[in-house]
């Protein structure tokens, strides 16, 4: 690795004295020292000088709800979303099944408009492919569809446990191939047995790229679910193939978490908080309200655990130390974690276990106030607050004030972390390009976050405070604080290096400032 002293930056460390140098001294991996030129120079002068011209450097981001399979899968495979008529899905679909040497068409994205507002079925794929296995993701993730052979090939017509489930649609002839919530992970993982290991390495290839390119040194796999599949990351670490550093999560009540959970930890790959779902999506309609849904008000919604199981995972959790990410998104979700916590949180005030929520896109202020109190982090995508017309058609304007609660979050000193959900979410913008953004990157969500997007006026934050939720507050939801997230003596060498300053320009212009580098372990992983 070497050494090297940065010079001539606008260094922005993200420490507690919002210290800002224009040098930095790597060995080794390690930042050394910081300083002005001046006084670095003579000190390190046998040091490699790579000359930042000005430009601004932050500590590496952190991406830290990221589906990392179903992401390169959006990458590589068939990505329907944008697909608004059936006509233009049938095309792209067969064009697909044709250009692709593959057992299996695999896509997701897809918008129920596509079949005139109602859910698909088998019979709508069977139209248009019906001599190879289809198997396509909602653009939520909170749903699926199969053809008649995919549902054939994986013998879910025999599944007792399909049979009597409510979210396995079914009609007279059996099976709709209309699937939700936990079946859809349940099939998914079926789908990906089938798979070659060579497809999953060379997807994850691309996807490294996109992710070097947006400035991001380390992901939270947060549903990494399969053991075959974290032995394929840390082994591409091992051969030096996968750079990025990752936090996998395991997923609550599957059958592979037991083993999931006795796999040993890496350099720079490690287990991460285990995923649990308490309820579904505003897509899907099945994020669990206290009122139903402005578009069904005879609906609120699907809670996925009860609450006796909930009870259990979050005492398991306090009184082990065992860190989850709870999916909840609606306001009675949230509301009913967070009244079996406060109580056993009484019982077992465990303030070394970092619990997170992930998603929070409707509460009610007094549910808000309790998060600080139980040392809880909040777990947000500022990307989804692009879905307007999906949010105002699901919740209505009166609860609007209700969503996407950033500002009040964080001003009431609750931590919080910034991130995408990718490849999950309806809605995404156009780069300068004219190309749909990948939904990742972070000065996407930051340009989201602090710009007036958001239907709940008000809720914007400040560019530092975002760039917070990217770094230093992601490291502290991983443990890592100490050794990562932002720039000071003794960390690693993870940061990032952008062409425009961020913090001095419109910040209309965020989402399209083009990053110039991107270093982990003190090594080049990306330069533009």
């Amino acid at each position: 690795m070497g050494k090297t002293l940065y010079i001539n930056g606008v260094i922005w460390t993200m420490d507690d004295k919002n210290s800002v140098y224009d040098s930095m001294f790597v060995r080794d991996g390690r930042i050394e020292d910081l300083g002005d030129y001046d006084s670095l120079k003579e000190k390190y002068y046998d040091a490699e000088i790579v000359d930042l011209q000005g430009r601004l450097v932050l500590p590496g981001f952190t991406e830290s709800h990221i589906h990392v399979i179903e992401a390169e899968r959006s990458i590589v495979d068939l990505n329907l979303k944008g697909i608004e008529t059936f006509e233009e899905f049938k095309n792209v679909l067969i064009s697909f099944s044709k250009s692709k040497d593959t057992e299996w068409v695999i896509g997701s994205g897809w918008d129920e408009g596509i079949f005139g507002g109602r859910m698909p079925n088998r019979y709508d794929i069977d139209r248009v492919i019906n001599d190879k296995p289809v198997c396509l993701v909602r653009q939520d993730g909170h749903s699926m569809v199969l053809n008649s052979k995919a549902l054939k090939l994986l013998g879910l017509n025999e599944d007792e446990n399909i049979r009597i489930s409510k979210n396995a649609i079914k009609d007279d002839e059996g099976l709709t191939g209309l699937f939700y919530e936990e079946w859809v992970f349940e099939i998914l993982g079926l789908v990906m047995e089938r798979i070659d290991e060579s497809y999953f390495e060379n997807a994850l290839m691309v996807l490294q790229r996109e992710l070097l390119k947006s400035g991001i040194t380390m992901v939270n796999d947060i549903m990494t679910q399969y053991p075959r599949i974290f032995k394929i990351y840390k082994r591409l670490q091992e051969e030096g193939k996968f750079k990025i550093r990752m936090a996998c999560g395991g997923l609550g009540k599957s059958k592979e978490l037991e083993k999931f959970l006795e796999l040993e930890d890496g350099m720079k790959i490690k287990k991460g908080p285990c995923k649990y779902f308490l309820d579904g999506s505003f897509g899907s309609k099945t994020a669990l309200l206290i009122e139903g849904y402005e578009d069904e008000p005879d609906n609120k919604g699907v809670q996925t655990l009860r609450d006796d199981e909930l009870e259990d995972i979050i005492e398991f959790s306090l009184k082990n130390t065992f860190p989850i990410a709870l999916h909840a998104i609606g306001d009675l979700a949230i509301k009913k974690f967070l009244d079996i916590y406060e109580r056993l949180y009484k019982i077992y005030p465990n303030k070394n276990v970092r619990n997170r929520v992930e998603h929070i896109q409707i509460i009610r202020d007094e549910d808000i106030e309790r998060f600080k109190n139980l040392n809880l982090i909040a777990s947000f995508q500022p990307i989804f607050t692009l879905e307007k017309e999906l949010t105002l058609k699901r919740v209505g304007e009166r609860r609007i004030k209700d969503t996407y609660r950033f500002r009040t979050f964080l001003e009431k000193g609750i931590k919080v972390i910034f991130n995408s959900d990718t490849p999950f979410g309806a809605a995404t913008l156009k780069n300068k390009e004219g190309k749909d953004f990948n939904g990742f990157e972070p000065l996407l969500g930051i340009h989201c976050a602090v710009n007036d997007i958001n239907l709940n006026k008000g809720e914007n934050v400040t560019v530092k405070q975002a760039v917070e939720c990217y770094t230093k507050n992601a490291a502290y939801a991983n443990y890592m604080e100490n050794i990562y997230g932002t720039l000071e003596r003794g960390k690693y060498a993870d940061f990032v290096v952008l062409e425009e300053d961020i913090f001095n320009i419109n910040t209309e212009q965020i989402k399209d400032v083009e990053i110039f580098m991107t270093v982990i372990d003190g090594e080049v992983g990306y330069i533009k």
